[in-house]
């Protein structure tokens, strides 16, 4: 049983996930969630799971939507895997990196489509100029720890130094200092939020729905306005890309920027 804090409240959750040489998860977030504690490794990409999911430093300036969730400057950041919003749309993030299809670029061109992009230094550092080019599609660049690490295993310094990490090397690669936070594999407790928010973290998100292997798997029914779906740098993904989009025009809705329905401040 892990207890946290979400947006003023307090939520109290027993969420079991375990991966093998796949690593699926099993999380299962509303509104805001929090997914169990299992082991991790370091940067190699997860996959996502089969059933979905789951201060200091100044936030940076955005365009927002009117009716934009105001996530408040309270001492611990609010957790999302939905976001609350009378809009047709949903969100697709993608996580990780460790695979850098050029084919991913083309498509995300051709389709105009409004990513938010969660990925792992080490695979910026391989090959910076591949993110810059889907970043410059329109795509923000978030944080996702160093070290793709299960934080709920560490101390709190190790965690706020896993949190905070990366936030000045993409502020001085992508030109905006990262305000959302996606914990890796979904592992989170109340002291992630806590040091989240101290990195100057605006807001955490998890997943409503996730996509692998050219599936896309939801939770409860079909896709529906809000939902943040989750999606990893892999061979899969350009196929994957393809199925959520014709997903999410089939419900009537369509991809949106995550950032324009959260106030960073």
């Amino acid at each position: 049983m892990i207890t946290f804090v979400v947006a003023g409240a307090v939520a109290a959750n027993g969420l079991s996930g375990s991966k093998g040489a796949d690593r699926t998860s099993t999380v299962r977030p509303v509104s805001a969630t929090t997914p169990t504690t299992a082991a991790s490794t370091q940067p190699p990409t997860t996959l996502a799971p089969t059933t979905a999911a789951p201060t200091t430093t100044a936030a940076p300036t955005t365009t927002t939507k009117p009716g934009a969730i105001d996530v408040g400057n309270g001492a611990s950041a609010p957790v999302f895997s939905r976001i609350p919003t009378t809009d047709p749309v949903v969100f697709l993030t993608i996580d990780d990196g460790i695979v850098q299809d050029p084919a991913v670029i083309d498509y995300i061109r051709q389709e105009q489509i409004p990513v938010t992009m969660f990925p792992v230094p080490a695979y910026v550092e391989q090959n910076e100029p591949y993110f810059q080019a889907i970043h410059a599609l329109g795509a923000s660049v978030q944080d996702h720890t160093v070290h793709h690490t299960d934080l709920t295993k560490l101390s709190l310094t190790n965690m706020r130094a896993e949190i905070c990490g990366p936030l000045d090397e993409y502020q001085a690669k992508f030109g905006a200092r990262p305000w959302i936070f996606r914990p890796p594999y979904g592992f989170m407790n109340a002291n992630v939020q806590v040091v989240a928010r101290s990195c100057g973290i605006r807001a955490i998100v998890l997943w409503h729905a996730s996509t692998n292997d050219g599936r896309l798997d939801t939770q409860g029914g079909p896709l529906q306005r809000g939902d943040i779906i989750l999606m990893h740098f892999r061979t899969d993904l350009r196929q994957n890309l393809e199925v959520a989009l014709k997903a999410i025009r089939a419900a009537g809705l369509r991809p949106a920027h995550l950032e324009d329905y959260l106030t960073p401040a």
